[in-house]
């Protein structure tokens, strides 16, 4: 119930938003403006600390899946090792009732012999055959020996055989317990190589956070800005307004919840618009004057992109452009709203997965993504829909010049 009530609230505020004019919906935002080198410096030794953390958490993480990968492996052995084992004890087995089968024959052919009653007995002609009392006292205690081994023998052919038995009862077993350790071994792989996913995420995101601001900062050093300036005050390419970043194009998707059309999950927010009606390879612009804050290589879901950082009177402002076929400025370029950034994309076989064909996705948030925050929710917390900004057509239908006229 409280998410949906969230839900609803969240399309309330932005249905508001898309109806407030330009001007009210920029400065209905309010962004810390205040950031300066030191701080940013600070933000730096943070990214690296928590780089440090995550790379940590992986190195641990990875020796855990290494200890249980091992500890599977052993049982596995072990398993393998007692199976040959039961195959030997069967095999022992099968021997021991055949020598005891004939074990009985023999004594019961001593048995037979042994009876008085059977007077052509060989027994009873070598035991009377004696030549004297001492002689036959002692053929017959030959005869009692002969008759007690091999009743000994198949009684120690039976122990071995009960022994066997015993050891396949409790072979099965110890493969049942095996098995339910391997089992939750890999449960327990499972859910590490999850939590190794998310360190990886968590170091990915980074150092992409160290990569930009240190360019950010080298930018800003070169560019004379001091330790405790504002940084908007060090940009100094400000600008008064947004343009539309395309000279000609259509919009093929709005900006907010929607079905993604890529994995079909539904309520997926959609921070930005879709501009088609262009060929690979087409200019792309800065929708104002401005400074280049983040770029992102070949990501596997919105593939080359950059995000540009603005001052619109005073403000901080990004915008972002995604789905790029080529790159055409670096980091920390400042760049005019006549400037080629780079050219359309989104063609098939480019390994963005999250395109369906040549088109830019166009964003814009409040502050400056990568310097004064650097989480992707935050970035969509603050994300504004262009269209509520810059004037375009409806959804559908053209435009042909980067200036509303």
């Amino acid at each position: 119930m409280m998410k949906s009530i969230v839900k609803i609230c969240n399309i309330l505020v932005l249905s508001f938003l898309i109806l407030l004019p330009s001007y009210n919906v920029l400065a209905a935002y309010k962004v810390d403006e205040n950031k300066t080198l030191a701080q940013l410096r600070k933000d730096l030794a943070s990214y690296k600390a928590s780089k440090a953390a995550a790379d940590k958490k992986q190195s641990l993480t990875k020796s855990e899946i290494n200890a249980a990968k091992n500890s599977a492996a052993s049982k596995q052995n072990e398993i393998e090792t007692n199976q040959k084992k039961v195959t030997d004890a069967t095999n022992e087995i099968e021997t021991l009732e055949k020598e005891i089968s004939a074990g009985k024959e023999e004594l019961d052919k001593l048995v037979k012999n042994y009876q008085i009653a059977s007077g052509d007995n060989l027994y009873l002609k070598y035991i009377f055959e004696a030549e004297s009392y001492e002689d036959l006292i002692y053929r017959y205690a030959v005869m009692e020996q002969i008759m007690n081994f091999q009743e000994d023998k198949i009684t120690s052919w039976k122990d071995k055989i009960e022994r066997n038995e015993q050891l396949k009862v409790d072979l099965a077993a110890r493969e049942i317990q095996l098995n339910d350790q391997i089992e939750s071994l890999s449960k327990d792989i499972d859910k590490l190589n999850d939590a190794l996913i998310g360190y990886s995420n968590e170091g990915t995101t980074a150092q992409q956070a160290i990569d930009s601001t240190q360019q950010f900062i080298k930018f800003l050093e070169e560019n004379d800005c001091k330790e405790n300036q504002n940084l908007t005050q060090c940009i100094t390419e400000g600008d008064t307004r947004f343009i539309r970043p395309l000279k000609k194009g259509v919009i093929t998707s709005v900006w907010g919840y929607r079905r993604h059309p890529v994995t079909g999950k539904p309520n997926t927010f959609h921070n930005g618009i879709d501009i088609g009606g262009n060929s690979v390879g087409t200019p792309i612009y800065p929708a104002a004057n401005g400074t280049v804050g983040k770029i992102i290589y070949k990501s596997p879901c919105g593939g080359n992109q950059v995000y540009i950082y603005h001052n619109i009177k005073g403000k901080r402002y990004t915008t972002s452009y995604l789905h790029l076929n080529t790159i055409n400025v670096k980091l920390g370029q400042v760049v005019k709203s006549t400037s080629v950034i780079g050219t359309v994309g989104g063609q098939k076989g480019t390994g963005d997965g999250c395109t369906t064909g040549a088109h830019l996705h166009f964003g814009m948030g409040t502050g400056w993504f990568g310097a004064d925050y650097v989480s992707n929710s935050t970035w969509q917390a603050r994300s504004v829909n262009p269209v509520s900004v810059i004037s375009f057509p409806a959804k559908g239908k053209y435009f042909n010049s980067r200036i509303p006229t």
